[in-house]
């Protein structure tokens, strides 16, 4: 009998779990279709881990011209998301004493002015570098796709830094671009070819890669730009053939991974990792700090809380993610409105996940306030 017993009450437990599950996806769609009634245009895909459940949702196309559907094996472009794998790429060589974070970053680019050689690799990761924005320096001569090779040469005639170095907060994707350079100086790789192998083939993330001219997904999730009442195909940019600040695509699946993985890192407080990346964390404000390509946060009962967002031509994504729980809200989008702001805000809402300090701005439009250095 209480063997019975014991079977009934665990298949209540997975019954309870799953019903769970199946009620916060039915949620989750709700609010998509809420919010993007039309099936036939670009859309979005929500995905929600907590521990071993999973709730997700989708709606629309990932290509107006092939008429296929978005769900959680679609890839997309990840855009400034894609930030925290190049810094996991630096945290692995490091790890293996490969590189020093302390080192300056004119011993892999003796061509910078020295004023801005001096700034050290831990300091492009953190964003504290004050480094020039090579979008503020192209000018009209960029006629084709810019790589992270010629973000370096963009900056080579830079002779000094927007602040002394290391004193402020300042984010910048020329960081990200030169951390991908040095990826491949000290692993005699691509950045592409280091990416795939170290990163998502070791994880397991078969759909996922760096976007080159040899590794194009197919399918994927192209990019649109509402106009007029229609979306009109915005898939590329000048600035969208760069890979260390914003080259990953990748499927809601695969990102869980990706957070299942970080979360054994970071879970345990007192280990190597969780020091490691906490003792590198820069400060933005009194509530917020960032380190290895993430914003750190608290929530409403003071736990520690992960986010970031990625905005790019014809994509606009955002995940939240508690390193403790293994718990993750990630949201992908095809389009580039700013609709994701309130309906993210709003599964956070049915998720219970308030973030302090965000002086009552939508998460996703505090993080773009951000990147523009206007806060």
């Amino acid at each position: 009998m209480y063997k019975l017993n014991l079977i009934l009450f665990s298949c209540f437990l997975f019954w309870f779990s799953s019903t769970k599950g199946q009620d916060l996806s039915s949620t989750l769609q709700g609010i998509l279709e809420k919010n993007y009634p039309d099936k036939t245009g670009p859309g979005a895909v929500i995905y929600v881990l907590e521990g071993q459940k999973v709730s997700s949702a989708s709606t629309g196309l990932a290509s107006l011209k092939s008429k296929e559907n978005i769900d959680i094996h679609m890839p997309f472009r990840m855009a400034s998301v894609s930030k925290q794998f190049t810094a996991f790429a630096i945290y692995q060589l490091a790890n293996n004493q490969k590189l020093n974070l302390n080192q300056r970053i004119d011993y892999y680019f003796p061509t910078l002015n020295s004023n801005v050689g001096a700034i050290t690799i831990k300091q492009l990761l953190n964003h504290c570098s004050g480094i020039a924005d090579y979008e503020n320096l192209m000018g009209d001569k960029w006629t084709v796709q810019l790589t992270d090779a010629d973000v370096l040469k963009i900056i080579e005639p830079v002779t000094e830094t927007y602040f002394p170095i290391g004193s402020k907060f300042r984010y910048s994707n020329t960081a990200y671009c030169l951390l991908a350079l040095i990826i491949e100086k000290v692993s005699n790789q691509s950045y592409p070819s280091y990416m795939q192998r170290h990163v998502f083939q070791y994880l397991g993330m078969k759909n996922s890669l760096i976007m080159s001219k040899e590794r194009v997904p197919n399918p994927r999730a192209y990019g649109y730009h509402p106009d007029k009442g229609k979306f009109i195909f915005a898939d590329q940019s000048l600035t969208s053939g760069t890979m260390g600040d914003g080259g990953v695509y990748t499927t809601a699946s695969d990102y869980a991974i990706w957070l299942g993985h970080l979360s054994k890192l970071l879970s345990n407080p007192i280990g190597q990792d969780f020091y490691f990346w906490n003792a590198n964390r820069f400060p933005i404000n009194l509530n917020v700090s960032y380190s290895f390509g993430w914003f750190i946060g608290k929530d409403k009962a003071g736990e520690d809380i992960l986010f970031h967002s990625g905005e790019s031509t014809g994509f606009h994504n955002i995940v939240v993610f508690y390193p403790i729980k293994g718990k993750s809200v990630s949201m992908f989008s095809n389009r580039d409105d700013l609709l994701i702001a309130g309906v993210f805000d709003e599964v956070m809402e049915a998720l219970d996940i308030e973030i302090e300090g965000l002086e009552n701005e939508k998460l996703f439009h505090w993080l773009g306030k951000v990147y523009a250095n206007k806060l």
